[in-house]
């Protein structure tokens, strides 16, 4: 077994990375952020948001894992509601 000196720096990269991976798919939501306002869409597509998780459930590697996803998804997705909805509030 591996000691926390160990897993620890391996997390720091992982987050390292999810954060930038982060950013980016907030950049793409302010586009789409402008595309649903250009278009008169609402932000919340709850179909949308439905199937996605269904689909991360599906593709998990365990049950609990994809418990574990769905819940971290329907965080990002919250946020990324809140940031198209910001985006549209002031352009």
């Amino acid at each position: 077994m591996r000691n926390l000196n160990e897993l620890r720096p391996e997390i720091d990269a992982i987050d390292q990375e999810m954060q930038a991976l982060f950013e980016r798919r907030m950049a793409i939501a302010g586009e789409v952020a402008a595309y649903k306002k250009a278009n008169g869409l609402p932000v919340l597509d709850e179909g949308r948001e439905e199937a996605l998780l269904e689909k991360l459930r599906d593709r998990a590697s365990d049950p609990e894992m994809g418990e574990a996803i769905v819940r971290l998804y329907e965080a990002l997705l919250a946020v990324s509601r809140d940031y198209q909805t910001r985006r549209i509030d002031h352009d």
